[in-house]
């Protein structure tokens, strides 16, 4: 797998209200099928009023303690994006850069990075797709704190891409690097392409120059931009290249349909991007339910409004969504969604109304949570042979529960609880709801649509002895006749296995090729949060591309 090193500075994460911008930044490389090494600041200011506190609190100068108490401001931004990429379904995990050897020479407060252990990276990756790392310190052959100096985490994410051959951007609150500040010039130009010398030059105010200087000393090129979006600054390049002029850019309008457990968490994420996107309808069936959010309506024909650039459904499965979505594509529109049933009920029929191979309807959400499965089926570059996991996180949810002791109805009732359960459960207990994943998943790793009627299905509700141990298993194999077996199942796999050892609402998925390898992924697979970071890994995604052939 790829590495990517993304650097969080204090002008992107403010605040602990900017969390989300980091979090769908690290989930788009992630879905991509890259392992990614966050490295973060402190939050805006942070680190001023850390120094002058120790200043204040011992009345005169001590290297040692102040890089020590320092370093807590990335300390507990790393810990804060850590547990945001939890909530929204990502694996991760903080690195101390004790446990890494994270080896800084020099002085407490201006060292120099000069070893890492690689190998100790390597195997916390194996666990966790996202590594996340406070920067601006390493540990000095004395086992103390060490700083980088001021701007310190720049350096700790090059000296680091080096170290692991990664590609590396350094997000910041700018589209790249201009030839003047772009907030105070009107004449300031952005380079899309950068030389060590000029970079030297121009960059000094917005990357640390000590890392610059290390950059081009080991020939580590990196990026520069604004997280979530593809305009940037590669620096490094044998030449200097201005960007072109910017093409005026406008808002994206997004019609919401459906404001439940996924649609609300969809509806707060949307408005914490409001140069990005015009949340211009909510469409729900009760208005007076909503009372409290904008733009709310009853009536579903705006989606097709003019408006109306990208619709996103997120409603449960009725025989109303399938025309719905129809109607939104008929419109010209762009379909983001959750809804399973339908994709896998009626998706030849969808897909097919765009000549780009469906690329108007997009429902990478509705599969795994924001564990990216469909997104990994897709873009493998070798046949598959079979592929097995969990794929409902509402059965994990039950039967771990019921297997502690409760009975199944209570079991549910706490998953209901929860946020892993509908109120009507049924087609997830049944195992219709994983069938319908598994035929998407089926779609993308054969080129295959499956009929509901092609897939043996048997739910947990079936279920009358011992739970324990129990996963809701789905599986699609092609034979040697080039056939399709495929089956939903309780089953007992060995407790230490990869799918043994899933917990809870997780999901897991081992994608098995013929070549022999196997592909694993889990994360959280049911709940608000996870479905939402998939849906907003699709517009972010959607909105690049709209970008880049000059929609937006």
């Amino acid at each position: 797998m790829l590495i990517e090193v993304i650097k969080f500075g204090s002008s992107v994460l403010r605040s602990h209200h900017d969390l989300h911008v980091a979090v769908d930044e690290i989930y788009r490389r992630w879905r991509g099928g890259c392992r990614v090494l966050a490295v973060v600041s402190a939050f805006d200011g942070m680190t001023d009023i850390l120094m002058s506190e120790v200043t204040n609190a011992l009345c005169a100068e001590c290297p040692e303690a102040t890089a020590a108490y320092a370093s807590t401001g990335e300390q507990k931004t790393a810990a804060l994006l850590s547990g945001a990429l939890q909530i929204s379904g990502i694996p991760s995990r903080v690195v101390d850069p004790r446990e890494i050897a994270l080896v800084a020479e020099g002085h407490s407060l201006e060292s120099t990075p000069v070893r890492v252990d690689v190998e100790r990276l390597t195997q916390l990756w194996e666990a966790y797709p996202v590594l996340v790392l406070p920067g601006f310190y390493g540990i000095d052959l004395d086992g103390r704190v060490a700083l980088f100096g001021r701007g310190g985490s720049d350096l700790s994410a090059l000296f680091l891409a080096a170290q692991l051959g990664a590609e590396c951007r350094l997000a910041k609150d700018v589209r790249g690097v201009f030839n003047a500040d772009p907030a105070s010039s009107t004449s300031a130009h952005r380079f899309s392409a950068l030389s060590w010398e000029t970079a030297i030059k121009v960059a000094g105010p917005l990357i640390q120059p000590k890392a610059l200087r290390f950059a081009q000393q080991h020939a580590v090129a990196f990026e520069v931009g604004r997280p979530n979006e593809t305009t940037c600054t590669r620096v490094g390049h044998t030449h200097d290249e201005w960007a072109p002029p910017a093409a005026p850019s406008r808002t994206i309008g997004v019609a919401l349909v459906g404001c439940g457990t996924v649609g609300r968490g969809v509806y707060e994420s949307i408005r914490r991007y409001p140069a990005a996107f015009a949340l211009q309808h909510v469409v729900v069936r009760d208005a007076d339910r909503y009372s409290d959010l904008e733009k709310i309506t009853t009536d579903a024909s705006v989606i097709t409004a003019p408006h109306v650039d990208i619709v996103i459904i997120c409603t449960t499965a009725t025989p109303q969504v399938p025309p719905l979505i129809a109607a939104a594509l008929d419109a010209g529109k762009f379909v983001i969604t959750a809804n399973k049933a339908a994709v896998a009920g009626h998706g030849p029929r969808l897909v097919s109304k765009d000549p780009a191979a469906g690329s108007r309807l997009w429902y990478s959400a509705a599969v795994g949570g924001a564990v990216p499965m469909l997104e990994t089926l897709s873009a493998l570059d070798s046949p598959v042979r079979e592929i097995r996991g969990i794929v409902n996180g509402t059965c994990g949810a039950v039967l771990d529960t019921w297997a502690s002791g409760k009975t199944r109805e209570e079991a549910i009732r706490v998953a209901q609880a929860a946020g892993f359960a509908e109120a009507d459960p049924t087609r997830d207990l049944s195992g219709r709801d994983s069938a319908d994943k598994l035929i998407l998943m089926t779609a993308a790793a054969f080129g295959r649509w499956l009929a509901p009627d092609d897939i043996h299905t048997r739910g947990i509700d079936e279920i009358d002895d011992d739970p324990e141990g129990l996963k809701l298993i789905a599986r699609a194999r092609r034979t040697p006749m080039d056939a399709i077996i495929a089956s939903v199942a309780p089953e007992r796999p060995p407790a230490d296995s990869f799918l043994g050892q899933a917990r809870g609402a997780e999901n897991r998925l081992e994608i098995e090729l013929e070549s022999g390898r196997v592909i694993q992924l889990r994360g959280q697979g049911a709940g608000r949060w996870p479905t939402t970071a998939s849906i907003m890994g699709d517009l972010h995604e959607l909105t690049r591309r709209l970008e880049g052939i000059g929609v937006r």
